[in-house]
């Protein structure tokens, strides 16, 4: 166990609005996807699991500081492990919605990433849930990330999808969604309790 120090560098431009919250992003979960992406998907799931408000902006510092305090989940597409690096120098929490199971466009999608993140896995049962950790294992992301895993049904349900219909793409997204609810269903309890 140890610390590494990494600095970021994070260009916010002329500042037209209030200023923003000394805190940053105080903890605001961010799903950052690798492109358009099911958005939907996502802004249903995190409505269902932590009857949460989403909103999607671009990566830009000042977009995402300016957003937070009218959402309480965040959503960047065309998204990628500079992004998270970004949302995490701010105070923010990146949630990747991986992209597949495919390890070569997971590796993509995290290039550049040097922050630990929480990874949604969907989670299933018996063979196919020993199938996509064999599939990820080559990727070690258990060495640098959290990875946590989530039942993405209540997503499914919401945006209208039946998870035994679903491509892994939108296991993915839902798992991202439903984890981001409930982080933000969390911060809000403790954004009271602080007041």
């Amino acid at each position: 166990m140890g610390i590494d120090r990494a600095r970021f560098r994070i260009p916010l431009g002329r500042w037209d609005a209030s200023d923003p919250d000394p805190g940053g992003l105080l903890l605001s979960p961010v799903v950052v996807l690798p492109g358009a992406g099911p958005i939907e998907l996502v802004t249903a799931s995190a409505a269902r699991s932590g009857n949460a408000t989403v909103r999607v902006v671009s990566p830009e510092g000042a977009a995402l500081l300016a957003t937070a305090s009218r959402a309480d989940v965040l959503i960047v597409a065309d998204g990628n492990g500079r992004t998270m690096n970004v949302i995490r120098a701010l105070g923010g929490r990146p949630l990747p919605a991986l992209p597949s199971p495919d390890p070569d466009a997971i590796r993509a999608f995290l290039d550049g990433c040097h922050v630990d993140l929480d990874v949604a896995l969907p989670r299933t049962d018996g063979e196919d849930r020993d199938r996509l950790r064999a599939t990820l294992a080559p990727l070690g992301l258990e060495e640098v990330h959290h990875l946590v895993e989530v039942d993405p049904r209540p997503g499914l349900e919401a945006a209208g999808i039946a998870a035994s219909n679903a491509s892994p793409t939108e296991l993915w997204a839902a798992a991202a969604g439903v984890l981001a609810g409930r982080l933000a269903a969390g911060r809000r309890r403790w954004l009271a309790d602080r007041s």
